[in-house]
Order: C-alpha cells, then structure tokens, then sequence
C-alpha cells in the first residue's frame, strides 16, 4: 500500500508559470496525484479570493493554507478544524497612525472573503481592482477582525517601517517577500507565530501524516521555513539562492516548464 504524502505546493513562481496560470499537465498531475490517495495542499501567500480558482480547477478537497499560513480552511464548505490567526480591529486600524511618520501609498486589510482599503485603486498585484469602494479602512467599513494589513511603500522605507511597527507591536509580524519588491514593495502584517511550516504541522496532524511524509515545493522566502520543515523541501530550479541553500533536492524544470509536475511524476508510484 502506497503510503500517504501531504504535498504542499506554493503558487506563485511554483505550481503557476510566469503568466500565473496552471498549465493541462500540472492539473492533470495533482488531479492523478490526489486521486492516488495523496493531501495536495495550496500554501500560497495570496488571500482565498485569488485562491480558490487553482483550488477548483484541479478539483481539490483537500485544506488550503493562505496567507502565509493564517488561514486554514475548507472552500465551499464548513470545516471543523479551520482556523484563522486574525488582527483585532482597534489594533488594525491602529496600523494606520504609520502613515504620520512614513509614506504610505496604500493600505488593505484582509480577511477571508473580506478586504477593505483606505481608497480606491487599480493594477495592484494579487489584487482585484477596486476603484470605487464604498467602504472603506475605517471604524465603519472594518467590522471584521482582518487576517492581514498590507502596505505599500517605497522600497528604501521596507526596513524602517518593519522595525517601527515590530517596536509598537510585538504580538504583530510584518514582512515582505519577493513578489512584493520594486515599484510594488510592501509589508504584510499578520499576527504573530503565523507561518506556512506551522499550519502545514496543524494540516499534517488531523490526516495523522508524519512530517517525513511531507514534500514542500517553493521559490521565495515566505516558502523558506516551509521547505526546511518539511521532510523533503524541494526548491524550484528558477528558486531564489536563500531557497535552494536550504532544499533538501531541486526541480529538474522550472515553474514555466512544469517543474512541479515533473517532479511529482518521477517520485511518487501513481
């Protein structure tokens, strides 16, 4: 009997090619791999909203990890172990006195199935456009408590604000990673202790997989303490240097030349 693997896929520069789409052969892939008995677990950074359609498309039912590991959950459906790692609300809209001391271009707090800004905007990245909200972060249009705040800021200001808001508020974690550099460069504030390695422990614990069983695939630094949990950390062949430093193996194909299905074929008996 083949034994149960929990595969732990980040999105995107990993399971999604460079126009952030999966490709017929990775579907087909992790479509075959979870029909052979195997978890396929989405670990991305992005919200549930940008999500869940990767989520459908191969037909998962598996959990899903978002947000850097601050939300575990079932889509469409209740599921008794989900959890969420949230901000309370006075202390979301707290994060909005920064913007006295540093230049702050835009602010949205998320949640699942929620997300408000502090004004309108389009061309974001991992965002859909919301030029006209009609609510907005504030004490009326967040009600909710958020999973995350994220800031964008120049660049040179990314060190200064982390340290300035890890100062004010311990119990926080701001941090920043790849897909958020350049003209786009932001810090994500989520609580503390939230990380994709310490939500894939929770996942693997309620499907009673031992953590050799796990096979992490990623490229960026939010996948950086995933891989090294994991019992075989894979980085992608296109992986930043910080990542494949630390891979326990490496794709032999990159993310645009379905690296992961690659490798998934060549390593489980399916």
């Amino acid at each position: 009997m083949t034994t149960q693997k929990l595969i732990a896929l980040d999105l995107d520069g990993t399971t999604l090619n460079r126009a952030g789409a999966l490709t017929p052969q990775t579907i087909k892939t992790l479509r075959a791999t979870s029909q052979a008995g195997h978890l396929v677990v989405l670990t991305t950074g992005r919200p549930d909203a940008i999500s869940v359609p990767f989520y459908d498309q191969i037909g998962l039912d598996a959990p899903m990890i978002n947000f850097n590991g601050a939300l575990v959950h079932k889509p469409h459906q209740h599921w008794q172990y989900e959890h969420q790692d949230t901000i309370q609300v006075p202390t979301a809209l707290a994060l909005r006195e920064f913007k006295q001391d540093f230049d702050i271009n835009l602010m949205v707090a998320e949640g699942k199935q929620l997300m408000v800004a502090d004004h309108g905007f389009q061309n974001v990245p991992f965002f859909p456009d919301m030029p006209n909200p009609t609510t907005f972060l504030n004490e009326q249009g967040l009600t909710h408590a958020p999973i995350s705040v994220t800031m964008f800021i120049k660049e040179t200001t990314l060190m200064p604000l982390q340290r300035a808001i890890e100062a004010r508020y311990p119990q926080l974690t701001p941090k920043t990673w790849g897909s958020w550099s350049g003209e786009h460069a932001a810090l994500e504030v989520t609580a503390g202790e939230t990380s994709k390695s310490r939500s894939l422990a929770y996942v693997a614990e309620q499907y009673h997989i031992d953590r050799d069983n796990i096979i992490a695939f990623g490229d960026d630094l939010n996948d950086l303490d995933m891989l090294a949990f994991a019992g075989t950390g894979v980085a992608m062949q296109n992986a930043k240097p910080e990542i494949l430093a630390v891979a326990d193996d490496v794709t032999k194909l990159d993310n645009d030349q379905d690296g992961v299905a690659a490798y998934l074929a060549d390593h489980l008996a399916m």
